[in-house]
């Protein structure tokens, strides 16, 4: 893949593939810029045939008032999106960060088993985690909040 990239580059082919996006991109540009006169072009024409029904008034506040509530809705449902990515995002990490630390004690277990009195060394934090844990389920939450990890700050 490197050698071909390096061969693309020495022949020449750089600037023809630089030379063809340029042109791509300002084709889309220019058929970007015609969709957008097309649907001012649309808009003009239901103000007009609103204008017709109803006056020039009523028709411009009614447009304006259908294109705010558009934009709320795009609004919310971009903002609950983003939320709802966010909390995935934040899984993802929480998981990434469980499965490093479980390979690095894994990782760390042969050095720390190697030595003489170690494993003794060990059963201190595994009790202290058990006993964590045994809390941790036992523990009642207070009256009109739902259960909150006290070691667990926010």
């Amino acid at each position: 893949m490197l050698a071909t990239l390096i061969a693309s580059i020495v022949s020449g082919e750089t600037a023809d593939i630089v030379g063809r996006t340029k042109r791509a991109a300002i084709a889309y540009a220019i058929a970007g810029l015609m969709v957008l006169f097309a649907v001012m072009f649309g808009l003009i024409a239901l103000y007009v045939w609103v204008a017709g029904h109803w006056g020039p008034i009523p028709a411009a506040l009614a447009l304006a008032g259908a294109f705010i509530i558009l934009a709320i809705l795009i609004i919310v449902i971009h903002g609950s999106a983003a939320k709802r990515q966010a909390r995935e995002a934040s899984k993802r990490r929480s998981v990434d960060a469980k499965a490093i630390a479980t390979t690095a004690a894994v990782a760390a277990l042969p050095a720390l088993l190697a030595r003489r009195g170690s494993a003794v060394a060990l059963i201190v934090p595994v009790l202290g985690m058990v006993g964590y844990l045994i809390y941790k389920e036992n523990a009642k939450p207070a009256r009109g909040r739902p259960g909150r990890d006290p070691l667990n700050r926010p």
